[in-house]
């Protein structure tokens, strides 16, 4: 029986079997390392129910195929012994070194597996069915999620809050990343994201890496109150836009530029500012056209003294009354793209730095997109050397993303890794052409590039970059 085992095992472990466990192990570390279920599932599947079958078929033939009564030759009986062995150490080795890549692809953010166990661990989902800015403002946001959570009493924003919503104010995209103390004096934070295209709740991740300074100045209860009051439909209703956005990012200080501004107080009353015979600070609710450019947003800031609790200087000065154009470091460092140019639609640049806040700024680079127009589609900067701006074209539909390591005096354009996917039997197309701005995470920056206005590709997925030499080359992580 020893004797018949052995030629079983061999037949059954042998130097093919094991080639095939290889390349299968190979797809799972793979997968876990870089993501991409839709192209590697379907491989490791197919790999790993082939063994199986295979497994239960060489079973079948040994009982009832082969003749127990045949004795095999010593020869036979050696050979199949030292393919067995052999085969079976080559597997367990590709066992363990598959073992050590998944432990560091799904630790310390080192690959896929370790964002996908992270959501697992810290994110949920809520069913957002208060999503209606002009009938629950935003405390029908808080009262979906305290179905769910105990919510500190009271919330700042650690960023800003980001949304946009249709002609009858349903909400189609949310952002925010919110933080406060619990009952227990620990930092709670929540990071929401909701794309009404995508699915219809919220996904919270909570106690992400968050910095609580817990300043007045970026309080959420002001942008709370107002969105009770203010005259939101009113505002967008001679716009004619099918989609249209929110934003706040605490209390600003808009120096003394008047365009667009409306002072409003505690019982939602507005007025426009003709003159300002002092800088006009205040908790700021920006209404705008995301998709058009060409309309003014308006800037609802509260007129009532107590909630302007910051002097002159302290918080930045948007000069060219577009959100996405403007990035401070700290309080008194700041980058802006400004508007010098424009023409059909498009716009032409330079880029600006002030170092006291807001109220002076200096042209760093007078052309900063050499020479391309096209409309912003944002700006960040990692530190006072590196930074990052988007210039987006056709109306959305693509954008090209920019590098400076030296504070902006130069620029590169980013060259990232084409990424195809069939659009036929017989061709291929790149549906990822809109890189967002970059972030940093632990070592490494990473990239989401979308489809811009005109990608319908994969339920508008992204594709997920990385980098590990601060932006100067980037590798594909997977579809996000």
């Amino acid at each position: 029986m020893k004797k018949k085992n052995y030629i079983l095992r061999a037949f059954l472990f042998n130097p093919v079997t094991v080639a095939i466990y290889g390349i299968g192990a190979y797809y799972v570390c793979s997968l876990a390392q870089y993501g991409g279920v839709a192209q590697k599932a379907p491989i490791i599947l197919t790999i790993f129910i082939s063994l199986i079958v295979w497994m239960g078929w060489g079973l079948y033939w040994y009982i009832w195929k082969v003749d127990k009564k045949q004795t095999p030759s010593p020869h036979t009986i050696k050979r199949s012994k030292f393919l067995f062995l052999l085969s079976i150490n080559f597997s367990l080795l590709i066992t363990v070194a598959s073992g050590i890549s998944l432990y560091h692809s799904g630790t310390n953010y080192q690959g896929k597996l370790a964002y996908v166990i992270q959501d697992y661990l810290t994110s949920s989902d809520v069913t957002f069915d208060h999503n209606n800015v002009y009938q629950d403002g935003l405390n029908g946001l808080l009262e979906d999620l305290e179905t769910k959570y105990d919510l500190p009493e009271e919330l700042y924003v650690s960023n800003q809050v980001e949304l946009t919503f249709n002609k009858k104010g349903d909400i189609t995209t949310l952002y925010s990343f919110l933080y406060g103390l619990n009952d227990d004096g620990e930092t709670e934070s929540f990071l929401i994201d909701y794309d009404r295209s995508k699915s219809d709740i919220l996904s919270v991740t909570l106690n992400g890496n968050v910095n609580p300074t817990f300043e007045k100045t970026m309080r959420l209860q002001p942008l709370l109150d107002a969105m009770e009051n203010l005259p939101i439909k009113e505002t967008v209703k001679e716009w004619d836009e099918e989609t249209l956005g929110i934003y706040y990012a605490g209390s600003r200080s808009w120096g003394y530029n008047t365009e667009g501004i409306l002072y409003f107080d505690e019982k939602g009353d507005t007025f426009p500012i003709e003159t300002a015979f002092n800088e006009i600070i205040g908790y700021t609710i920006s209404v705008y056209t995301p998709n058009n450019n060409t309309i003014t947003p308006v800037r609802f800031v509260d007129y009532t003294p107590d909630v302007s609790p910051i002097q002159s200087g302290d918080v930045p000065t948007d000069q060219n009354m577009n959100d996405i154009e403007t990035h401070f470091l700290t309080k008194k460092l700041g980058y802006q793209l400004f508007v010098v140019d424009a023409a059909a639609g498009s716009r032409f640049y330079s880029l600006n730095k002030t170092t006291d806040g807001g109220n002076t700024w200096n042209v760093v680079n007078a052309d900063p997109f050499a020479g391309q127009l096209g409309v912003s589609s944002g700006i960040t900067f990692m530190d006072e050397s590196l930074g990052f701006v988007g210039l987006s074209h056709s109306g959305g539909s693509y954008a090209d993303l920019y590098r400076t390591t030296d504070g902006g005096v130069t620029f590169e354009e980013v060259e990232l890794p084409m990424i195809e996917v069939p659009l036929t039997d017989t061709e291929k197309y790149a549906p990822f052409d809109f890189p967002e701005m970059p972030y940093k995470e632990s070592d490494s920056l990473f990239i989401q590039v979308n489809q811009g206005q005109d990608g319908d590709y994969n339920g508008g997925s992204k594709a997920l970059y990385q980098s590990k030499d601060n932006g100067e080359t980037w590798a594909f992580v997977g579809e996000v």
